[in-house]
């Protein structure tokens, strides 16, 4: 199947905190990231191959996800594709995307930022853990399901299925890793999570003891997905976002068909107990 968003990576996302003091010494001091101050009540933190911005404002809110897109040519035809599906898009600044870049809003009001590398990231040390996916819960997974396959051209990987047939989740690629996105049912839209992709089980072990030292303790897991089949732990930010550190997720190549899983615990931890959200 042919999509303009294939080998898209997610780039970096913006979070609005409450307490920024704390969300920066977390990110900065125990995720090991780089801080920099940037205008509006806004802060920039950058480790090897993973970068968010913090700004000001309501806790555990997600204020904009960026892909990165391969060249020109492909943010082009992506954008073709956007407004052949009726949909218009904003042309938007963004510090780390050539001119061009652009953004649109889903339908649970999530913004999305599509844009073509500015320049070659520069090269921090820390542990291994690039930003990988985001995920987003909604009380309208249909119309979200619709909105990342149909209008964006994401491929699904795999949905979860309740037994009167209603998707549960929907994991969703832009490149071979098994998802860049995901959307669960939930009572209310919300911002899920996020994960950061190690190089390794090992790195899931380095980030455990790192994360130990700070007194942060594991909040689900280690565990294995169903979908994905990756290796996984999640933690709770200060703020009670939560924060994937996963390893060996799986890959699946542009023609890989969808699958189907049963809405059950094993789907979500193959290891164990699994986080069963509101609303599934």
């Amino acid at each position: 199947m042919e999509t303009p968003i294939w080998s898209a990576v997610l780039d970096h996302i913006c979070l609005e905190t409450s307490s920024p003091h704390a969300m920066r010494s977390f990110y900065r001091d125990a995720l090991g990231m780089q801080e920099t101050e940037l205008a509006g009540s806004s802060w920039l933190l950058e480790g090897p191959e993973r970068r968010l911005v913090l700004t000001k404002g309501i806790s555990k809110k997600l204020t904009f996800s960026s892909f990165r897109v391969a060249d020109g040519d492909k943010m082009i035809l992506l954008r073709k594709h956007i407004e052949a599906e009726g949909y218009t898009v904003i042309e938007k600044s963004n510090a780390f995307f050539k001119q061009g870049a652009f953004e649109l809003t889903d339908p649970d009001g999530n913004i999305i930022c599509f844009g073509v590398g500015a320049s070659v990231s520069k090269k921090l040390g820390g542990v291994g853990g690039r930003l990988q996916h985001v995920v987003v819960a909604s009380a309208r997974l249909d119309l979200m399901v619709n909105f990342y396959g149909r209008v964006l051209g994401f491929l699904p990987s795999d949905y979860v299925v309740k037994e009167d047939g209603q998707i549960a989740a929907a994991f969703y690629r832009s490149n071979p890793e098994h998802h860049s996105f995901a959307v669960f049912a939930a009572a209310k839209n919300a911002f899920d999570h996020i994960a950061f992709e190690t190089p390794s089980w090992n790195h899931i072990r380095d980030w455990a003891d790192r994360l130990a030292e700070f007194d942060i303790s594991i909040w689900w897991g280690p565990g294995r997905h169903g979908a994905g089949n990756n290796l996984f732990f999640m933690v709770l930010d200060p703020d009670g976002n939560k924060i994937e550190f996963s390893a060996e997720l799986e890959h699946m190549d542009i023609n890989h068909p969808v699958r189907h899983w049963p809405h059950d615990r094993r789907t979500l931890n193959l290891w164990g107990n699994a986080w069963m959200r509101d609303g599934e």
